[in-house]
């Protein structure tokens, strides 16, 4: 299936229902910074049906808080789920009601890193769904007036990152300069399975991710191609703080 931007929604679209890696056009313009935007290798777009109708109710300016809420945890275990596929299991035997049966049970570690305080309100649904999950965050700070942003990791009682499948969760990319220093900051920790989760991505803002690690898996509801510096990508979600504790 080809690739379609169009330009009536802002919004790249893609003719399938199921989640697949896709390649925009290598030419597709930057417009944070005017430079071509190299092809994205490893891209998953979530059309499953629950997922759009979550994101277009998140898109709604007229969506009240609560329900805000309440559907930005939904649409985030349905990324969750679709982004943890392929987490390895092995066989465990247990005893039923009627007698022994050997079933399946996670065999990696998954670990929850939101990018700032928006991603750790919704940490409890992913608690919900995932055995024994570990949440974390990850804070941008600046180390002085004028000064480049700073990555910190603050997680408790965690494993070793290089044995964890990593979720990465940033609600919405626009330039992709937070997500690209936390992505640096668990690479330099030690992860080497990472999984990065977004409601929704701008196509400068995917094109830095990819960039920065070209092999990262990143799975999104859609891609905003337009991205204006005070408003994040177009349509985009508003402000997605605000409208989350508002």
């Amino acid at each position: 299936m080809s690739t379609v931007i169009t330009s009536s929604t802002r919004t790249v679209r893609f003719k399938r229902s199921d989640p697949r890696e896709i390649s925009p056009p290598a030419s597709t313009s930057d417009t944070a910074g005017g430079t071509a935007a190299p092809a994205v290798k490893r891209l998953h777009l979530v059309e499953h049906p629950l997922a759009q109708h979550a994101l277009t109710a998140l898109r709604d300016k007229h969506t009240p808080p609560p329900e805000f809420r309440v559907i930005s945890n939904q649409l985030l275990i349905l990324l969750a789920l679709e982004a943890t596929r392929t987490l390895p299991v092995r066989n465990h035997a247990v005893e039923t009601a009627t007698g022994p049966h050997v079933g399946q049970v996670l065999t990696k570690p998954v670990v929850f890193l939101s990018i700032t305080r928006h991603g750790l309100g919704l940490a409890h649904s992913m608690a919900d769904i995932f055995p024994n999950l570990l949440v974390g965050a990850i804070s941008l700070d600046r180390a002085g007036e004028g000064q480049d942003l700073q990555a910190r990791l603050h997680i408790v009682n965690a494993p070793a990152l290089s044995d964890a499948r990593v979720i990465l969760f940033d609600p919405v990319v626009a330039s992709g300069l937070s997500a690209t220093l936390a992505l640096n900051l668990v690479r330099r920790s030690g992860a080497t399975d990472i999984s990065f989760v977004s409601f929704l991505v701008s196509l400068p803002g995917l094109s830095r991710l990819q960039s920065a690690l070209p092999d990262l898996m990143v799975w999104t509801a859609a891609i905003d191609s337009e991205l204006d510096p005070k408003r994040g990508p177009l349509p985009g979600l508003g402000n997605f703080a605000e409208r989350l504790y508002s």
